[in-house]
Order: C-alpha cells, then sequence, then structure tokens
C-alpha cells in the first residue's frame, strides 16, 4: 500500500510541476514570445509522458493490491477501511484533484489567450492583404477544444 501511496503522491507533484510549466507559456503567450511558447510547449509534452508513465504505475499497483485497474483513486478510497492509510490516501486524491482541475483551468486559459492571438494576427494580415497562413503552432485549423491530458488521465479520479 506504501508504494501505491506514493504513485499517487508522484502524480499529484507531477501535475504541480505541469502548473509551473503551463504558467510559464501563458506568461509566453501574453508577452507574444514564440521561442518560449514553443519551448513550453515541447516540456509540456514531455511532462505529460512522465504522468502518463506514472499514471500506468499506479494502475499497476492498485492492480497488485486486488483493485480493477480501472478504478479511480476515489473509488479505491471509498473500499479502504477507517485508518491512516485511507487517511493519507484521502489526503493525495485531494491535492490530486487540485492540481489536475488547476491544470486544466489554466490550459483553457492559455487556449483562448492563444485563439485571441491568432485571430488578431489573422485579422491584421487580411488587413494588410495578405493570405491567411493557417499555420503555426495554434492555428485555428489545427487547435482543439479538449481538456489537458489524455482520457485516460482526466478518468482516473
Amino acid at each position: 500500500m506504501q508504494d501505491y501511496l506514493q504513485a499517487v503522491d508522484d502524480c499529484a507533484q507531477q501535475c504541480v510541476k505541469m502548473l509551473e510549466v503551463e504558467s510559464e507559456k501563458r506568461r509566453a503567450l501574453m508577452n507574444n514570445e514564440g521561442k518560449n511558447i514553443e519551448a513550453a510547449v515541447k516540456t509540456q509534452q514531455a511532462a505529460l509522458m512522465k504522468l502518463e508513465t506514472l499514471e500506468t504505475r499506479r494502475m499497476q499497483l492498485q492492480e497488485e493490491l486486488g483493485f480493477d485497474r480501472s478504478m479511480t483513486v476515489s473509488e479505491i478510497l471509498d473500499r479502504l477501511p477507517e485508518g491512516p492509510e485511507r487517511e493519507r490516501l484521502r489526503e493525495l486524491a485531494q491535492s490530486l484533484k487540485d492540481a489536475a482541475a488547476e491544470l486544466r483551468e489554466q490550459n483553457r486559459q492559455s487556449l483562448e489567450l492563444a485563439k485571441l492571438d491568432m485571430r488578431l494576427i489573422e485579422s491584421l494580415r487580411g488587413k494588410a492583404g495578405l493570405p491567411e497562413t493557417g499555420a503555426g503552432l495554434y492555428a485555428p485549423r489545427k487547435m482543439q477544444d479538449r481538456p489537458m491530458g489524455s482520457g485516460k488521465f482526466n478518468s482516473s479520479f
């Protein structure tokens, strides 16, 4: 059980690290710092891959504890008997939920900033008589309105 608790804690800590990167990306978006935006996105992709690895480890450990691999942390929490391990998991689950919710919100805000920037750029290009590019990191045709991360991660709570 201690390994499982550590795995949940590792996931929560990774989300906190990802919050820092998301803040850097948002700052770069607000300051129109293209190279910093690109660097932040690359860092985010690597951090997300690490989070998915941690999440896979967490699911393996819960399986070893006799829980179904598809169960959420909250479902496991509901099945644990009262005691220090349940209380620790409750704290970790709340930290994980809070960090993931904040990460989703900051990601949503960054996406909105990027959309505004693209609309402004495309508008200025149109006024200058230049064709729309449709290219680039946050091009309107490439952006997707979806929560950050994989479906597996978003449904793990």
